[in-house]
């Protein structure tokens, strides 16, 4: 089996290997064992809109993952938290890795449904204002975190994670989000719960002093999809080096997420997302050649349209993830979530731990 070790892993090895044969001197060896050694989270999210598909994946590649998390809670129009999809279905899923825990986290959005009983109807995404109300005072801060924890509890979920979005670009709502992490870091310690907090890829790193304690996980996506009007990879290698970058400045443990699937670029139409299997499907359909680009190891390809209207297409499959993986392990991060399970094609095979064993 091939194993990707991150940068800085053989120090910490031959360090424990020399305090296990009593080769530190007396003062070390004290300091190792008290020191928490870092581990890596091998995570992957699941979307309440794409449940059994994505359910099925974590199962193929679970002897992969420390944790799994279930996208799925947001905001009612009263500022409450709400859970869409079967949160229970999740937390009864039974994973299983070779003598390790996987831990269930709940993702909550900033985005507000109209209709609770109609998650798939008019919804604002990425809602700062709910952040505002939430964030007005120490106070306000107390009890969502007060409530984001009950949740977590209620519902059986081990860990809880923070995908609050739409926030760097506001400085006044900046400054409100870290003062919310000061409150609900130590409350999350109190309960023993597990935190995670998700970062977009244009957090200022060096503006704001992010309290230590959570996995901060950065967004390695989204440099080129439905917001730009030029088609183009999700990620390539000066965009993970940049994200990469802002990571080594973050608080540890720190991680990074990278994007399956890609996006479609149709003329006369909006850009949008499509899964691996759907690309793959179009691609089919058009009967066009596929390509590999060079910088981002991204698959893309172009046609016409059954109108003649222009179509480009571009998409990650198992080698790109494969390749944007190895460029992160290079620089040392604690960790890699996927966004998101689903759609994939044999996903077994973006894991070549799992490719290695057969």
């Amino acid at each position: 089996m091939r194993n990707y070790i991150k940068a800085g892993m053989c120090s910490i090895l031959t360090s424990l290997m020399l305090l296990a044969a009593g080769c530190l001197p007396a003062g070390l060896q004290a300091d190792a064992a008290r020191r928490p050694q870092p581990t890596f989270n091998g995570n992957a999210w699941i979307a309440y809109w794409d449940f059994d598909r994505g359910l099925k994946e974590a199962v193929t590649i679970q002897s992969q993952l420390n944790s799994v998390s279930y996208f799925a809670a947001a905001f009612d129009r009263n500022n409450k938290i709400i859970l869409v999809g079967p949160a229970e279905k999740f937390t009864a899923q039974k994973f299983t890795r070779y003598k390790a825990e996987i831990k269930k986290y709940l993702t909550v959005v900033n985005d507000v449904y109209k209709d609770i009983n109609n998650p798939a109807g008019e919804s604002i995404e990425k809602d700062t204002q709910v952040l505002f109300r939430l964030f007005e005072t120490d106070e306000t801060m107390r009890g969502h975190s007060q409530d984001l924890l009950a949740r977590v509890k209620k519902h059986r979920f081990d860990g809880l994670e923070i995908d609050y979005e739409n926030i760097w670009k506001n400085p006044q709502l900046a400054k409100k989000f870290v003062r919310f992490l000061e409150v609900l870091v130590p409350a999350a310690e109190e309960a023993k719960i597990p935190l995670r907090v998700i970062l977009e890829p244009g957090i200022p790193v060096t503006a704001y002093k992010l309290p230590e304690g959570p996995e901060y996980v950065l967004m390695c996506y989204n440099l080129f999809g439905v917001h730009s009007v030029a088609a183009g990879p999700k990620a390539d290698d000066r965009f993970l080096d940049k994200m990469l970058g802002k990571v080594k400045q973050l608080p540890r443990p720190h991680s990074i997420a990278l994007a399956t699937g890609g996006c479609v670029w149709q003329e006369g139409k909006r850009p949008c997302f499509v899964t691996e299997q759907e690309a793959l499907a179009l691609q089919k359909e058009l009967k066009v050649t596929l390509h590999r680009d060079s910088l981002s190891a991204a698959r893309y390809f172009n046609g016409k349209d059954s109108a003649g209207k222009s179509v480009e297409c571009w998409f990650a499959d198992a080698k790109t993830i494969i390749a944007w993986k190895r460029q992160a392990l290079d620089y040392g991060v604690d960790g890699i979530s996927l966004w998101r399970l689903g759609g994939n094609h044999k996903i077994q095979e973006y894991y070549p731990g799992i490719m290695n064993k057969k």
